[in-house]
Order: C-alpha cells, then structure tokens, then sequence
C-alpha cells in the first residue's frame, strides 16, 4: 500500500469523512478492494491493481468506470442496497465521500451501498448452523428466475462456446502459474473435458443457457435478512467472466457450500436447482465446472497472499488455495 493510500484510508477511518452519522468504521480488504462499514452505509473503494488480462482498476479514470458499472449492474439482483457512486475529496484538509455533483477535486471513487450486518452474510450463517432447506429452496427459486430473465444475445452466447471455455481455463492457469508451481494435470484435464465435450456445450448454447450471469457467486457475496436475498458484488470488470453459462453460477455456489463443510446442502442445492430449473443437462457438466470455480478461487487467494506481509495472514489464503486445489482434485474424478 502506498503513503497516499494509507492516508486516504486514515482519513476515512474517521467520523468527519461522512455527511451521516457513523457507529463504528471498520476497513475489509480484498485482493482488488477497500469496503469501509459505518453501520448505516458501506462504501467500496477499488484498489488501482492490474489483475493479468482479467481487471484493470490502474487509473483514476476506468475506477470511475467500474464503479458505475458495479452499481447499474448489481441493481437487479439487490434492489435498494446499492445506493449510488460517490467520490472521495479534501475540504479544508479532510477527506470527505460526497456526492458526484459537489464541488472539490475527486481523489478517488467508491460505491455506496445500504449497509447490511455480517452476520446476516451466508457463510457466516451457514457457521452458525442458520441455513436450513426452506432458506435454500428460497435461494435456488431467486436464482433460477434471475437466470430465466438474465440477457442473452449472440454475442453473449459464443461466451459459452467450447472455444472460449478453453480461453478462460488458459487465462485461469496463466495467471496462476504467477504466484506458484500448479500441477499441469488441472489444466489438462479440464480441457480434455472440453475437447471431448464439443456437443454438449453447442446443446447448452442452442438451449439458451448462456447468459450474463452473476459471474461470482459464493456464499461471501450473498446476504439473507428478513426474508430477502441479495445477491451481491456481481462481476463488473470483466463482461467475458459475467458472460457464461449459467452453470457457472450453480457450480460456483456448490463448490463453495462443499468449502464450507456441507456436501449433503451442496447435493441438495444441486438437485433442486435442477429440478426448479428443469435443465437436465446441468449435471453433465456441473462437476467440470465446479473443479474449473475450485481453480478460480485458489486463484484468488494465492493473489491475496502475495499482496500481505504479515506471515499469519498469508499463511490464512495460502491455505484457502490448498483446500481449494483438493476439492478440484476430487472433482476431477467426476467426470
């Protein structure tokens, strides 16, 4: 982090930095993101990192861009929680979040949402045991309607197409090989799958199950209170990651309740979204995808670990992708 980044984040450490009133101002970080919690609103601030072909966040510029973006896009799948994008600036030698239309030199950008409590996150849930059947039955029937309306076009749909699966595997195992030595028999046995598999993808292309989807969904990036879902942090840097089979979305989420210690919730999900959905073709390819998300997710916390210092937390994410390069070694045997 640079002089002027932790400056920026000191000063929006405190309660001044705000039109509204503040309770508690906590800092998350992520490997592309700052999310301040005040207990009323939350605000994401994108890091100006450069991730491979996959996210570019370098300028103060495609910043903006994105966080715009990320607004207009996760609208659908949370209604009132995303509030708008403000930017960040000094008067009078203390920063402020204001809206785009006041006056002062914008800094930086972030989006500004309702805050909802962690503890209502899912993974925090699903550790307190608070995530039963009817909650997922609930969650499955959200997701398969916003997969039922989710846009697709032909431009969309070639995102599906054997083709540029084998892309996104190859951008996948590029980046990774970054961060440390991968065994070569993931990357090869997804694409295997992939060449032996050409009809299948055309039949889910022809179906229209290539859409643009959530693009990163895990239990991390849904919240449930009071009887609503939100469906969260939906892809905004990269259209080609957003652009994919709906499958994706499903793998993604099962992989990550297997994380979590759940196989008989993630056998569960599956079934039922299949039999909600009535895609009966799913389960030909959910376990090449859920290996594919395994891989995705070590990725990431690889990426995580290389940013820290501390020794305990890298150790955290550098376990995170072990566990994650079990589970795609488990999926790898079925199928």
């Amino acid at each position: 982090m640079s002089q002027r980044q932790a400056d920026l984040l000191n000063g929006l450490k405190k309660a001044n930095a705000y039109t509204h009133s503040t309770y508690r101002i906590t800092v998350i970080e992520t490997h592309i993101s700052w999310i301040l919690l005040t207990g009323k609103i939350a605000y994401k601030i994108k890091k100006p990192v450069k991730f491979g072909h996959v996210l570019d966040f370098s300028n103060l510029r495609l910043r903006k861009k994105f966080c715009q973006k990320e607004f207009m896009l996760n609208k659908q799948l949370c209604g009132r929680m995303y509030l708008g994008v403000v930017k960040i600036t000094k008067i009078d030698n203390t920063y402020k979040l204001v809206n785009l239309d006041k006056m002062g030199t914008s800094l930086e950008f972030a989006v500004k949402m309702r805050e909802i409590p962690q503890k209502f996150r899912m993974d925090n849930l699903l550790v307190f045991n608070k995530i039963n059947n009817r909650i997922l039955n609930g969650l499955i029937g959200k997701l398969v309607r916003f997969h039922n309306l989710a846009y697709t076009n032909i431009t969309i749909s070639k995102h599906g197409s054997p083709q540029a699966m084998k892309a996104k595997i190859r951008e996948n195992f590029r980046t990774l090989s970054r961060f440390a030595k991968i065994d070569s028999s993931f990357e090869d046995k997804l694409n295997l799958f992939v060449k032996n598999n050409y009809k299948l993808f055309d039949e889910r292309r022809k179906r229209f199950r290539v859409r643009d989807i959530h693009g990163d969904l895990y239990l991390k990036n849904i919240f449930f209170m009071k009887g609503k879902f939100y469906l969260y942090d939906r892809i905004e840097f990269n259209d080609s990651l957003r652009y994919g089979d709906i499958a994706e979305d499903v793998a993604h989420l099962a992989m990550d309740i297997h994380y979590h210690k759940r196989e008989r919730m993630q056998s569960y999900f599956i079934s039922h979204y299949i039999n909600k959905s009535n895609d009966t073709s799913l389960i030909n390819i959910i376990y090449f995808m859920m290996c594919y998300k395994a891989c995705v997710r070590a990725k990431v916390s690889l990426f995580r670990a290389g940013q820290l210092v501390n020794r305990n937390q890298k150790s955290k994410y550098t376990k995170e992708a072990k566990e994650h390069f079990k589970l795609a070694r488990k999926y790898m045997k079925m199928f």
